[in-house]
């Protein structure tokens, strides 16, 4: 995703193995486990990395996840620069979310240059060697990045200019810091990180009424349906709300979901899939579903609550911004707990929560379910 001033950081961010036997029960974690297994983090309490005024956390690492994929939050203040210079990955898929605030992401592959201004639930596909770069212009925006395979944090680590904590976990910190994008030399030589610059693009900032920039000016964005990408290396965008989306309800048949994928098996060569999934609330005598999925999942909750249950832990209730993981092989539920909650799943492999969920349910037009 960035690249910038280069100081390296010794030791990084470390993860955590040591979890004392009486706190097993709690799903809860203050640093991310260093090997698989079911755990929950709260949003900003994890410690991150600075790199100039943006703040990365990474509540879904390599060695968490078996290197399925890393979850990234980058929080940030506005900038006039690029985030980050423009650059590929060979070997990596990576995918941008907005969460909160405006940002614009370009990408740019086969001689087509597409860019879009992200308000909050958009979202941007970049597949290998697709030339991408971004930039913050909110006073408070928060991104969510997922890559695929995971441990792309190293990066991160690398690059940063310091450690950061917070007691109070304010998303960033305040100050006067270097230009986040960085410099010719330092992204030059970032390719043991699967980091290739491509200096000569120049990201056109003719940004249309509609939030278009580009080759695609007749594009459909925020004025119409979006449809995801014909396969795994075209890159493409989905505005919030202007995906395809899927109706099924729970076994009981008394609280829905709407599906509203952004990546499938189809876009991403069964490796992950990723997109949201909006929950009615859950009436107080419904039995609730239960998942034992082959590969791995997390949730983070963008807006709403939302309750989870782990074989073995107690239940929860995550807000905006948590985020839960689970193992394969592992029984769980999910369900609304506010009158509307939503989520962003990101899924392992082909036989998947949003895959299982389509399945069972239909085509729908709208972003909520039935009155």
């Amino acid at each position: 995703m960035l690249l910038f001033p280069l100081v390296a950081l010794i030791g990084g961010v470390t993860a955590d193995r040591s979890i004392a036997e009486d706190d097993t029960r709690s799903l809860v974690v203050t640093k991310v486990p260093d090997y698989v297994r079911p755990y929950a983090v709260r949003a900003y309490t994890l410690d991150g990395v600075r790199i100039g005024p943006q703040v990365y956390r990474f509540p879904v690492t390599g060695p968490s996840s078996d290197n399925a994929f890393t979850l990234i939050s980058t929080t940030a203040p506005a900038s006039n620069e690029l985030g980050v210079l423009p650059h590929i990955h060979q070997a990596h898929y990576e995918n941008f979310y907005n969460l909160r605030g405006r940002f614009a992401l370009w990408a740019s592959k086969d001689n087509t240059t597409a860019g879009r201004i992200f308000t909050p639930g958009d979202y941007g596909a970049v597949p290998h060697d697709t030339t991408h770069s971004f930039q913050i212009l909110d006073p408070f925006t928060e991104m969510v990045g997922v890559i695929q395979p995971g441990g792309f944090e190293q990066l991160f680590y690398f690059l940063a200019s310091a450690n950061y904590t917070s007691s109070t976990h304010a998303p960033f910190p305040q100050g006067n810091f270097s230009s986040p994008g960085g410099d010719p030399d330092t992204i030059s030589k970032l390719q043991e990180f699967d980091v290739w610059a491509q200096l000569q693009f120049s990201p056109p900032m003719d940004f249309d009424a509609n939030g278009i920039s580009g080759d695609e000016r007749s594009a459909v964005w925020k004025n119409g349906a979006n449809e995801l990408g014909e396969d795994s290396k075209t890159p493409f965008f989905v505005a919030k709300g202007y995906g395809p989306k899927y109706l099924t309800s729970d076994s009981s048949n008394s609280s829905y979901y709407v599906v509203e994928p952004f990546v499938t098996s189809a876009q991403s060569d069964g490796n992950f899939t990723e997109g949201t999934i909006t929950l009615s609330q859950k009436s107080a005598d419904a039995q609730l579903d239960e998942w034992v999925l082959p590969g791995h999942t997390a949730l983070e909750i963008v807006d709403g609550l939302v309750g989870v249950r782990v074989q073995g832990f107690e239940d929860l209730s995550l807000s905006v911004g948590d985020v839960v993981f689970v193992p394969a092989n592992t029984t769980w539920s999910f369900w609304g707990e506010a009158a509307y909650s939503k989520v962003l799943y990101v899924c392992q492999g082909k036989d998947t929560l949003d895959a299982r969920l389509q399945e069972a349910g239909s085509s729908w037009n709208s972003v909520l379910w039935p009155a």
